[in-house]
């Protein structure tokens, strides 16, 4: 019976931490004042490029630049061959930012990708601060990945997030979609930690923006 018990343990721990995964998943920093432009991560269309548009109408930066050079498969079989970045761009000019206020950056297939376009991007623009916005779920990745960008740099970033995040209350490890969403992110992580972000701390790999760009 000992022996049962203390094989349930370990288990009953793991299943306690489930519903807490999505807030150890979650970073964000206090929002600035004022910033010299908005950088909106690929994904979670349409969340945000509007939350991109709503903090461009709050006077928070005078721009915003759209990361993401993947197209999906669904718009090339319908010849609408379009970035992410594209998409964000138009979705976030449909709820009414100004066309010469936004920025298409058609590279990077991935969050460390997409941070080095960032960097390469506001550095050739003289920038020195970028709030960066993204997904509850997706944000300790993306302040991670960032975090090496200004530890490599004299850019200040500050992650901030849209959507509702999910919380132990809501039950969302009952839902399909939530449940495959942490799933997913939570190997993500781990994968950064492993692949990018422990070895760039070490000095063993360099940092976003310091490789060479991906070719087209």
């Amino acid at each position: 019976m000992r022996r049962v018990l203390r094989a349930l343990v370990p288990l009953l721990l793991l299943v306690a931490a489930v519903p807490w995964l999505p807030h150890l998943l979650t970073a964000t920093d206090p929002l600035p004042a004022r910033a010299d432009a908005l950088f909106v991560f690929a994904g979670d269309v349409p969340d945000r490029p509007r939350c991109a548009a709503e903090l461009y109408a709050r006077d928070v930066a005078p721009r915003i630049a759209f990361g993401g050079g993947r197209i999906l498969p669904e718009l090339e079989a319908v010849e609408r061959p379009m970035t992410d970045a594209a998409v964000n761009a138009t979705i976030a000019m449909q709820a009414g930012v100004p066309i010469e206020a936004t920025v298409v950056l058609p590279e990077g297939t991935s969050t460390w990708e997409d941070a080095g376009v960032l960097r390469r991007w506001a550095e050739s623009q003289g920038l020195r601060s970028v709030v960066a916005v993204t997904s509850p779920l997706h944000s300790r990745r993306a302040r991670l990945t960032l975090g090496l960008v200004e530890r490599a740099s004299d850019l200040r970033i500050a992650v901030v997030t849209c959507g509702t995040p999910l919380t132990p209350g809501s039950l969302w490890w009952l839902e399909e979609r939530p449940l495959v969403q942490v799933a997913n992110e939570t190997l993500k992580l781990g994968l950064y930690l492993v692949r990018y972000v422990i070895p760039a701390r070490l000095g063993l790999r360099p940092a976003p923006g310091e490789e060479a760009p991906p070719r087209p």
